[in-house]
């Protein structure tokens, strides 16, 4: 305890200026993206927001989580500064252009291509999904080098929530959807599909998921210590206490499903 709060001392003194009660930090997320960020009313929860509120307490900065609309407008939100951070985010070169990541990410996400159970189908390799109808998410990616390869080559549908593409598969109008692998299991739960639409064994891809402050941010001063204090909770195991907390919180209202801590080895 006293080793953090000594870090913190010297983190506020090399940034040059101390927060105040006044400071408000407007942090927003994916809206179906459970255990790590989801809706609530006009707020977004979730692992990601609470570890959010969690470090810039540390520092006396109020955290609003505040549920701004789809994915894209929280992107676009970001670009234009009306929200300063997002509760999760993976890295690419467009995001980059308008966020600034932590040197730390605090989650690898396995990606992982849903099918109907009835309608499997080998997938070893991405060229397994050429001449096959897709989903995802519109604004979603899975990484620079999938996302140059689905581009190119497949033939994906941009949704607006992921339920969409699972209701499809399961009435046969999608061979799959590509989604990450434990919100995606949650929102079968929730639509009562996790018995008939299940996730292929190998991955897409497992992605670094990272908070991400836009540019035009005035809390960006915090980027250093907030990368500092990501991998100290990661190492000490407080950011996996989380998930494990917030999938307890599904696994105890809708059905068991494996921890994340037993799956993502």
């Amino acid at each position: 305890m006293k080793s953090i709060v000594c870090s913190i001392l010297l983190m506020l003194g090399s940034i040059g200026s101390s927060a105040t009660a006044a400071d408000v930090l407007i942090a927003s997320g994916h809206t179906q993206y459970p255990p790590f960020m989801y809706r609530d009313g006009d707020e977004i929860i979730g692992v990601g927001p609470e570890l959010t509120k969690m470090i810039f307490a540390e520092v006396g900065v109020e955290v609003i989580s505040r549920h701004v609309g789809p994915w894209e407008r929280v992107m676009r939100q970001a670009q234009s500064g009306k929200i300063d951070l997002i509760v999760g985010a993976y890295k690419t070169k467009e995001r980059e252009s308008f966020l600034l990541f932590p040197k730390e990410h605090y989650l690898e996400e396995p990606v992982v291509i849903f099918i109907n159970k009835n309608n499997r189908f080998s997938f070893d390799r991405w060229q397994d999904l050429n001449n096959r109808f897709g989903a995802t998410v519109i604004g979603e990616s899975w990484g620079n080098e999938f996302d140059h390869y689905a581009e190119q080559n497949l033939n994906i549908q941009r949704l607006v929530q992921i339920t969409q593409g699972f209701k499809m598969i399961e009435r046969n109008r999608l061979d799959y959807a590509i989604y990450a692998l434990y919100p995606g299991k949650i929102n079968l739960m929730k639509l009562g599909l996790q018995d008939s639409i299940v996730a292929l064994p190998k991955l897409v891809d497992a992605p670094r998921a990272y908070q991400a402050f836009s540019k035009k941010s005035p809390f960006t001063r915090y980027l250093d210590y907030y990368s500092q204090r990501i991998g100290e909770l990661k190492q000490d195991g407080t950011i996996q206490k989380l998930i494990d907390r917030h999938m307890q919180h599904y696994q105890d209202n809708f059905i068991t499903v494996p921890t994340l801590a037993s799956e993502s080895k």
